[in-house]
């Protein structure tokens, strides 16, 4: 049931963004990856547009890097590139500047206004997270995980 009504709003828009938790929460088998399934088969299927920042990746990476598995970091960069319908963006002035605009308006934190803006800056109008401090953004949906319990 919770699956259907973030399926339902994932359709809804035509691109969303989709923040690094999403990823981590769907390879570790977190209590969400029924619905991170969701997000990124929706995304797969072509029924929206995925948007991740290049900072997702570095992110993502880190925890592996740490404990010295290279294989499961290249596994991460491997997916995130080659998923299909998901674009990988970098961050450029445009987003910079969106991002500083963020966090004057939210006081949140730079990863997260990067995102953000990298998510708004590539026509997303939703963003799929994990974390619920992101509801206070302005001029796009925020989904938030477990708000679908």
């Amino acid at each position: 049931m919770k699956s259907k009504r973030l399926r339902k709003d994932i359709s809804e828009h035509k691109v969303i963004g989709v923040d690094t938790g999403v990823f981590i929460q769907h390879f570790r088998g977190g209590e969400d990856s029924e619905l991170t399934a969701v997000v990124l088969g929706e995304i797969q299927a072509d029924s929206v547009k995925g948007i991740v920042s290049s900072i997702s990746l570095t992110e993502l990476m880190v925890r592996p890097l740490e404990a010295g598995d290279d294989d499961l970091a290249d596994l991460y960069r491997v997916l995130i590139h080659e998923m299909p319908n998901l674009e990988t963006v970098s961050v450029d002035p445009r987003i910079a500047s969106r991002a500083a605009e963020i966090r004057a308006a939210s006081k949140m934190g730079p990863t997260e206004s990067l995102l953000l803006a990298t998510a708004q800056e590539s026509g997303a109008t939703a963003f799929v997270t994990s974390d619920p401090g992101l509801k206070q953004a302005k001029g796009i949906k925020v989904m938030v995980l477990n708000e679908y319990h």
